[in-house]
C-alpha cells in the first residue's frame, strides 16, 4: 500500500514558484545619498535622506510582485492608493508578474450542454468568478474541444466552422473547416487553439493580442489527417496524413486530446490502443503504440480511465485508473532508440486520499481532466468533489467547489475581473468586490 499523500493547504501551489525576474537589488534604492554640492555647483550641508518604500514605484512593484495570482489580488491592491493603481497598470509589471508566478490559477471547468457552454468556477469568493461573466450560445450540435492558453476552442460539424473563444475578453472568431475536410466522410475530429506568440519570456495566460493556432486531427476510411491554421496568415496550412489501420474505432472520452510542446495527441482505439501525433511544426503526422498490456476491451463500460501526460524531459505518461488505482506508464527510449513504455507507479487513490472507502465500495472515482501544471482532476461519482492530484509528488488539494457528472475542460488565465486600473475606476472595482 502506498504511503498517504499531503494535502496542500488552500493558498498553496503544487509547482515550485519561479525566481523573480527583478534586475535590481530590493533595497538597493531605498536610501539616497544627498552629496555635499547641489545641481548648481554650490555647497549644501551634507546629508542622508530616507525614501520611503511607498514613494518608489520600483520598490513597490517588486513588493506587489508576490501577490497571490488570483483574480481579486490585483484588483484589491489597485485600491490601496493612486500610487498603486499606478503601478499595478503598468504593463511591464503585469509581465513581470505572470513571469513570477509561472502558470496561470485554475479558474474553473467548461463543459457544453445542449448549445450551451457553461462554466463552472473553481475558487472561493472573492476570486470566485459567476457562471455569468463566462457564458457563450452555441448550436445544439456543437462540440467543446479543449482550453489551452486562455482561449476555447468549439467545433461546429453541421455548420462546419470552429469557434475560438476567449472569455476574459468576450472575442469570438469563426474560421471555417479546412477546405481539404470533406463533409460527411470525416469523422473523430479533435483539436486545440494554441498560443503562436514567439515574444521572448512571453507566458501564456494573458495572450489575449497574441496570435493564436488551431491545431485539429480527423480521419476518414483510409487515413489520419493533422492540419494546422495561422491567425498571422488567416489560412489553414497543408494537410498531411497517414495510413489508418483497420477496424478503428475512436475512444469515446473528449478528455483524451492533449497538446506539449509542438504537438497534439489523440488516442484511438482498433483492438488495441493507439496515439496519433500531429507535429504542427516538423509537419509531421505519426501513430504510436499505447501500452501494450492495454486492450479495447478495458475501456468498454468506462471500466478504464485514461490520459494523456507530459513526462520529466521530453516524454509522455499514459495514466490508467480503474476503480481506486492508478497506473502510470512512461515511454522512454532505449540505447538504440527504440521506445517503450515502462509500468513506472502504481497509486492506491484511496489511500493517498485518505478516502477510508470499503474495498466493495460502489463509490467510484473518475478521471476529469489534466490542469496546466500537469496535475490530475479526479471527481468523486457520488459526491462530485473534485480533487487535484500530482502523481510524482503525490501532493493533492480538494477543491472548493463539486462540478456535475460531465467531461470538463479545466480554464487558466491570469484574469482580474471588472478591472480598468488604467482609468483609474475603483468605484467598479469596489462594486465588484462589495468592499
Amino acid at each position: 500500500m502506498q504511503p498517504p499523500g499531503r494535502e496542500l493547504p488552500p493558498s498553496s501551489s503544487s509547482s515550485p514558484r519561479p525566481p523573480l525576474p527583478s534586475k535590481r537589488p530590493f533595497y538597493s534604492q531605498r536610501i539616497r545619498l544627498i552629496t555635499s554640492e547641489d545641481d548648481s555647483g554650490g555647497e549644501t550641508n551634507g546629508s542622508v535622506a530616507l525614501v520611503s518604500p511607498l514613494e518608489n514605484d520600483d520598490l513597490v512593484a517588486d513588493s506587489l510582485l508576490f501577490l497571490p495570482a488570483l483574480p481579486s489580488s490585483l484588483l484589491r491592491a489597485s485600491l490601496v492608493c493612486k500610487r498603486w493603481c499606478r503601478v499595478l497598470s503598468n504593463p511591464r509589471f503585469l509581465r513581470d508578474f505572470r513571469a513570477h508566478h509561472g502558470n496561470p490559477p485554475l479558474l474553473g471547468l467548461f463543459y457544453c450542454n445542449w448549445g450551451r457552454i457553461i462554466f463552472t468556477p473553481m475558487l472561493d469568493p472573492p476570486d470566485e468568478i459567476p457562471p455569468r461573466h463566462f457564458a457563450l450560445g452555441v448550436a445544439a450540435g456543437a462540440r467543446l474541444l479543449s482550453c489551452n492558453h486562455g482561449r476555447v476552442l468549439i467545433h461546429n460539424e453541421v455548420e462546419r466552422h470552429f469557434l475560438v473563444w476567449d472569455p476574459v475578453t468576450g472575442e469570438l472568431r469563426c474560421i471555417p473547416t479546412p477546405p481539404s475536410f470533406r463533409p460527411n466522410i470525416m469523422f473523430s475530429i479533435d483539436g486545440a487553439v494554441v498560443c503562436a506568440s514567439t515574444d521572448q519570456g512571453h507566458v501564456h495566460g494573458a495572450c489575449h493580442s497574441d496570435p493564436f493556432r488551431i491545431v485539429v486531427v480527423a480521419g476518414d476510411g483510409d487515413r489520419f489527417y493533422g492540419c494546422a491554421y495561422s491567425s498571422e496568415t488567416k489560412a489553414w496550412g497543408n494537410l498531411f496524413s497517414v495510413m489508418r489501420p483497420p477496424h478503428l474505432r475512436k475512444v469515446r472520452a473528449p478528455t483524451c486530446s492533449k497538446v506539449f510542446w509542438n504537438s497534439i495527441f489523440s488516442l484511438i482505439v482498433w483492438g488495441k490502443l493507439v496515439i496519433v501525433e500531429f507535429d504542427w511544426a516538423r509537419q509531421n503526422l505519426a501513430l504510436i503504440d499505447a501500452p501494450y498490456e492495454l486492450g479495447f476491451y478495458d475501456f468498454i463500460g468506462d471500466r478504464c480511465q485514461f490520459l494523456i501526460k507530459q513526462s520529466d524531459g521530453c516524454g509522455l505518461s499514459f495514466i490508467v485508473q480503474e476503480a481506486f488505482t492508478v497506473r502510470v506508464w512512461k515511454r522512454r527510449l532505449d540505447g538504440d532508440g527504440v521506445a517503450t513504455w515502462i509500468l513506472s507507479n502504481t497509486i492506491d487513490m484511496n489511500s493517498l486520499l485518505s478516502l477510508g472507502l470499503p474495498a466493495d465500495s460502489w463509490v467510484r472515482l473518475l478521471i476529469l481532466a489534466l490542469d496546466d501544471d500537469g496535475n490530475v482532476l479526479f471527481k468523486m461519482f457520488n459526491s462530485r468533489v473534485v480533487f487535484t492530484v500530482n502523481l510524482e509528488s503525490r501532493e493533492f488539494k480538494k477543491l472548493p467547489k463539486t462540478y456535475p457528472f460531465v467531461v470538463g475542460h479545466p480554464f487558466s488565465s491570469f484574469y482580474t475581473p471588472g478591472m480598468h486600473i488604467k482609468s483609474g475606476r475603483a468605484d467598479e472595482a469596489q462594486n465588484i468586490l462589495g468592499v
